[in-house]
């Protein structure tokens, strides 16, 4: 039996000792980029409306933010200045204003994943996967529904959606469920597939009334009333200027329309790479140490050195990345 067990390991380790990694030439790497300025502390959790430091400050889109919050909380969102974290613990959600002061506390059954906040309607994933829309005035619920368990959870969770009169909630099962404001009821349910493990929706975005929504292995949009769809191994994703960026899992930074046609592709053996930040060039992070620019037009990379260390928590805007305590300003 032990010789099994050590027969086991010795597999285990062949194989992680196998392991590649990003190792551009010399030749290619083009110089050093600076660090442009530190945080006093760390990322110690982060989505894509912001990110929450080890000191309870918070950092979105707008700026740093001293709100002081308690351990057993995570940032959800912001909207304006106010902030929606949620405890772990008691299953409560908070929204704070930019001071940290509490405005409104909720209790539910189920630990809040995701938030969103228009005037009055706060719109909400639970942990079971059911969607909520709660007027924060009157405390009462205006509609909910239970969807199908998922078994796993990618960590990326979108955030719901507010698009005029609709919301459109992403839930943990392969597909996002449209609610009229006008009615609280569904008015359309669009599904990626039928898988059960690390099926929640990671990204939502819209352009319009087209819709960009994906999981981690699959993109769909819903433009002008037809639904596009193709499969990615999804690091991360971005849309932005009408284009859909994606990083994937093999190292690829893939250009697309909304129809999911592609126009620029580029593959970077063994890559791990992350963040995405479109405006004069592209600009991705690549975990061994690399800072990599991408021609617009023309998909020609240029790559360089950054001090930076392997996966660590990172948010990033439209021109800056924060990763770990490191801020990185675009563009380059």
């Amino acid at each position: 039996m032990n010789k099994i067990l050590l027969f086991i390991f010795f597999l285990l380790f062949i194989g992680c000792s196998q392991k590649q990694y990003f190792t551009p030439s010399d030749d290619r790497i083009l110089g050093k980029i600076d660090i442009d300025d530190k945080l006093d502390y760390h990322i110690s959790q982060a989505n894509s409306n912001g990110a929450l430091l080890d000191n309870g400050s918070v950092i979105t889109k707008d700026g740093i933010y001293n709100i002081n919050l308690k351990e057993d909380y995570e940032f959800l969102n912001s909207v304006n200045d106010l902030f929606i974290v949620a405890s772990y613990e008691t299953n409560n959600l908070l929204i704070l204003n930019k001071d940290g002061k509490e405005m409104y506390s909720f209790t539910f059954d189920y630990m809040p994943i995701a938030a969103s906040l228009r005037d009055n309607i706060l719109a909400l994933v639970l942990a079971d996967n059911s969607l909520v829309l709660w007027d924060i005035n009157v405390n009462e619920k205006l509609f909910s529904s239970n969807n199908s368990t998922s078994y796993a959870i990618d960590s990326k969770v979108a955030s719901p959606l507010f698009i005029g009169d609709r919301v459109i909630f992403p839930a943990f099962d392969n597909k996002i469920v449209v609610v009229s404001l006008n009615n609280f009821k569904i008015i359309n349910t669009i599904t990626l597939g039928s898988d059960t493990f690390f099926s929640n929706i990671i990204y939502l975005a819209s352009s319009g009334n087209n819709i960009i929504f994906a999981t981690s292995n699959k993109l769909m949009t819903f433009v002008d009333g037809n639904v596009f769809s193709k499969s990615f191994n999804i690091k991360d994703i971005l849309y932005t200027n009408n284009k859909i960026y994606i990083l994937s899992l093999e190292g690829e930074v893939i250009e697309l329309d909304l129809l999911l046609n592609e126009l620029h592709k580029i593959k970077f053996q063994y890559a791990s790479l992350s963040s995405i930040i479109v405006n004069d060039s592209i600009y991705t992070l690549e975990s061994q140490g690399y800072m990599i620019k991408i021609d617009l037009h023309n998909f020609v990379d240029y790559i360089y050195k950054i001090d930076i260390d392997e996966y660590k928590n990172s948010f990033y805007t439209n021109d800056t990345i924060y990763y770990d305590n490191k801020i990185i300003k675009f563009p380059k």
